[in-house]
């Protein structure tokens, strides 16, 4: 019997020498959305992601996105919690 290997190679657009356009992060997307609508905890996760994606790859955009995602989520997480504390402060 004749048997078949099948081999797997993993190669980019830009081992064939195609110039392959720029996209930008998912990640950094979804966290920018994110923050814009409150949901600071995934706009933190999705932004560190995002922001670490887009530096180590050459093609890929969107850490303009995730910085932003960052410093608004960051926003949002101190503003939460300085009302929790006002609030439980209040209560007393």
């Amino acid at each position: 019997m004749n048997e078949r290997k099948l081999t797997v190679v993993a190669f980019d657009e830009t081992d064939l020498g195609i110039e392959a356009p720029e996209r930008t992060n998912i990640c950094a997307i979804v966290a920018l959305f994110c923050a814009l609508t409150g949901l600071f905890v995934p706009a933190l996760v999705f932004g560190a992601i995002g922001y670490v994606e887009t530096g180590g790859r050459e093609h890929e955009t969107g850490s303009g996105l995730a910085v932003a995602a960052l410093i608004l989520g960051a926003i949002e997480l101190v503003a939460v919690v300085l009302t929790a504390v006002i609030v439980l402060a209040s209560m007393r």
